[in-house]
């Protein structure tokens, strides 16, 4: 039931009829009653969905890595919002219920700064994944001290895991450590960060990889 404060010209609390009273940074609102759902979803229902499953996917373990590597992009927002905003809109393919990520299409940094030429991603070890590259520094606004970064997703494990400031861009190569077990398939994603941190590239996919098996 409904509480009127200060008259009945006043602002209320509680709901009255189908009207909900509230204070919205100290402000007194009025806002309709919600409806209870009766139908299937709607495509606003679809993007709660895709919302639902990218946060499956995009975990709180990823926050400290786009908060750094969307800052860019983020105006108001924090990085780790712009980059759920982003993969939501353009990486969730399919109709509901069957909706799943476009790891390919996944962005784990976003910027202007030009990324290498033919990255690719294998693994020869049982615990770690070699990223190489045809380094181009000297083009445009890449620079030989460009730091790379990397990251991978087992999406049985639904386990993330990166590591920054694995190489220069100069050097070619890479190696990130893996923690999980042998024979894992892993999404591999691959960026760099200028050293100053200000500039970062949009990252590549650089693949499905399979650890060895022990």
């Amino acid at each position: 039931m409904g509480k009127l404060l200060n008259g009945i010209n006043g602002p209320f609390s509680g709901k009255v009829g189908t009207a909900v009273g509230d204070m919205w940074k100290g402000l007194p609102v009025i806002r309709a009653k919600p409806r209870r759902r009766t139908s299937g979803f709607s495509p606003p229902g679809i993007t709660a969905a895709g919302e639902i499953l990218a946060h499956e996917r995009i975990p709180e373990t990823l926050i400290p890595l786009l908060n750094q590597t969307f800052r860019p992009e983020a105006a108001h927002l924090t990085g780790y919002n712009k980059a759920f905003s982003y993969n939501v809109k353009n990486a969730i393919t399919g109709v509901h219920p069957e909706l799943a990520i476009d790891y390919p299409v996944v962005l784990l940094g976003k910027g202007d700064l030009p990324n290498t030429v033919s990255p690719s991603a294998t693994s020869s070890v049982a615990d770690s994944l070699d990223f190489n590259w045809t380094d181009n520094s000297g083009k445009g606004r890449a620079l030989a001290t460009d730091q790379a970064f990397a990251a991978a997703y087992n999406e049985e494990l639904k386990q993330w895991e990166y590591s920054l400031n694995l190489a220069t861009r100069s050097a070619g190569s890479c190696t990130m450590n893996i923690k999980w077990i042998s024979g894992n398939p892993l999404q591999t994603y691959l960026g760099f960060i200028s050293a100053d941190g200000k500039e970062i590239t949009d990252t590549v996919y650089t693949g499905l990889v399979s650890l060895p098996v022990v």
